[in-house]
């Protein structure tokens, strides 16, 4: 399995939209799980505390995974701000990704119309402006042949994305892989010629 994830090297994506004198500040993160969302709200707390409210939505697993979906109006009138960030969030394509909007209130209200295009909005603004990046399954493999064709499978290796993390040396050669799971049906056809070589099962990572 593969899919999108922010590319954001741990620093988060922060965009502000002001509609009748009200700010939506919405802030992206890359996050892992529902645990890092509870972080990366907490954390918006704290930096913004006099905003009026803190609504957030995410997807912290893959984007079709609706088992680590989240919401919240935080406050606002039902529907109107986790529901609308959502379903901007769901149909994105990122995966493990987090958004919070901090809300100052212009003194206009804004209708529940308003809130609801308003917060949609702000993470449209948000998402469309995050640099993402594929992550790719990847699995632990041994594979095990004889020494002299260490050469041969160490460029095999290469060709398939494969990462040498350990060599075990014993009566025969075995590599320690970590490769894009992807990626081992073409290795074990490209091994296919070398019958001595063999790959043992994956454990997915």
């Amino acid at each position: 399995m593969s899919y999108q994830i922010p590319q954001l090297h741990g620093k988060d994506l922060e965009l502000t939209l002001v509609i009748k004198n009200s700010h939506f500040i919405a802030n992206l993160r890359h996050t892992v799980g529902r645990g890092e969302c509870d972080i990366h709200l907490n954390d918006m707390r704290k930096k913004y505390p006099d905003a009026s409210h803190h609504c957030w939505a995410v997807v912290a697993a893959s984007p079709e995974n609706s088992t680590f979906w989240g919401l919240s109006d935080a406050g606002e009138p039902s529907g109107t701000a986790g529901k609308p960030m959502l379903q901007v969030l769901s149909h994105c394509g990122i995966g493990e990704v987090s958004v919070v909007v901090c809300r100052y209130f212009g003194g206009t209200k804004l209708g529940t119309g308003g809130l609801v295009k308003a917060y949609s909005d702000a993470v449209k603004l948000v998402v469309d402006a995050c640099p993402r990046e594929v992550k790719r399954q990847l699995s632990h493999i041994k594979l095990i042949c004889p020494y002299d064709l260490s050469g041969r499978i160490e460029h095999l290796c290469h060709k398939h994305e494969a990462i040498i993390d350990e060599w075990i040396y014993a009566d025969e050669l075995t590599l320690a892989l970590v490769i894009p799971t992807s990626n081992i049906p073409a290795l074990q056809t490209d091994l296919g010629p070398m019958p001595l070589a063999n790959i043992l099962p994956a454990q997915s990572i």
